[in-house]
């Protein structure tokens, strides 16, 4: 691999030039920088990311903490983000939060030691405790938490408008006729809490009843399918049942498949999220797609404009608009 000093010596300038030309520094002539470029091209120049590191501070990185790398969801918005990455010309370093945080390891250190310019967040397991967001706080680059936002937590986020889009689903069923909604919620995390809250806003604004036990809270949603068959299997059971995502709204369909219930003829179901295997399912799942990709984008593209100084101002939230997906598990 060609050198600095030895693309110096092809264009008869310092290996010093080299370096401003490289980096943009307004000092050289356009036409020195254009051929310092064009032999760097030519001759396939990689410059040394830790001199590069050295020289400006930067390391043209960021760490990235995910958790649940077979979630659907997760996979669109890592897409998101490591487009926009590319777009930028920016790595990433990737690890598993729950898994350092249960082995009771530094995780910060070691995004730390890799001097990354930024940290995004996906949703974790737990919320993190006081010793963490304390970490995070002491971390002196930008961070951008995505899709879960913690309480009294001062970041950036960027997630779905969870609550607007539930109500307009809600809104639907509604106009369908359906007038007894069950919900199947997990509300562990802020997610869980804004789409429940969605769904109160729309039975509130028709002033329709809210039973208690058409309200189904799943304690953990990679076990769901007894809580919510229990939740169907009653004699006065809701005629529509909208889920906290989609995962959960594949268990009710096999629930109501295993109790004889016809979807949609005798229950709606609906998902969140419009995940690829809703278009899969039979019926084909009612969702709302909480556009995963584009919330991958947003939160890299708010996270590089706080690396650069264009975004200098005090953290704020990110709300990307949801779309109901009308498929066949619901008659509306």
């Amino acid at each position: 691999m060609i050198s600095m000093k030895e693309i110096g010596k092809i264009c008869g300038v310092t290996e010093s030039t080299v370096s401003k030309a490289l980096r943009g520094h307004a000092g050289i002539k356009q036409a020195t920088r254009e051929r310092v470029m064009e032999v760097a091209r030519k001759y396939g120049y990689q410059p040394n990311a830790m001199v590069e590191c050295m020289q400006t501070g930067k390391s043209r990185s960021i760490g990235i903490a995910c958790n649940n790398f077979q979630c659907m969801f997760t996979g669109a918005v890592m897409d998101g983000i490591h487009k926009t990455l590319h777009d930028y010309g920016y790595d990433s370093y990737v690890i598993c939060w729950d898994k350092l945080v249960k082995d009771k390891i530094d995780l910060l250190s070691r995004f730390a030691r890799r001097r990354v310019d930024g940290l995004l967040l996906l949703p974790m397991e737990h919320l993190p405790e006081p010793i963490h967001i304390a970490a995070l706080h002491a971390f002196h680059n930008p961070v951008v938490l995505i899709d879960q936002a913690w309480s009294g937590a001062d970041f950036d986020y960027v997630g779905s408008d969870n609550r607007g889009g539930m109500a307009t689903l809600v809104e639907r069923l509604i106009a369908a006729g359906h007038k007894k909604i069950g919900s199947v919620f997990f509300p562990e995390v802020s997610s869980g809490e804004e789409r429940k809250a969605g769904f109160l806003d729309a039975m509130f604004r028709h002033n329709l009843p809210v039973d208690a036990r058409s309200l189904c809270k799943v304690h953990d949603p990679k076990n769901s399918y007894e809580e919510i068959r229990r939740a169907l299997d009653v004699p006065e059971r809701p005629d529509a049942l909208v889920c906290f995502n989609d995962y959960l709204a594949n268990d009710a369909l096999n629930a109501a498949f295993d109790l004889g219930i016809r979807v949609p003829e005798e229950l709606a179901i609906t998902g969140f999220g419009n995940l690829p295997f809703c278009e899969k399912l039979r019926p084909m799942l009612t969702t709302v797609d909480q556009h995963a990709f584009q919330i991958g984008q947003s939160a890299a593209r708010l996270l590089m404009e706080r690396i650069t100084g264009n975004e200098t101002g005090p953290y704020h939230t990110q709300l990307i608009p949801t779309e109901v997906i009308i498929r066949q598990s619901c008659i509306c």
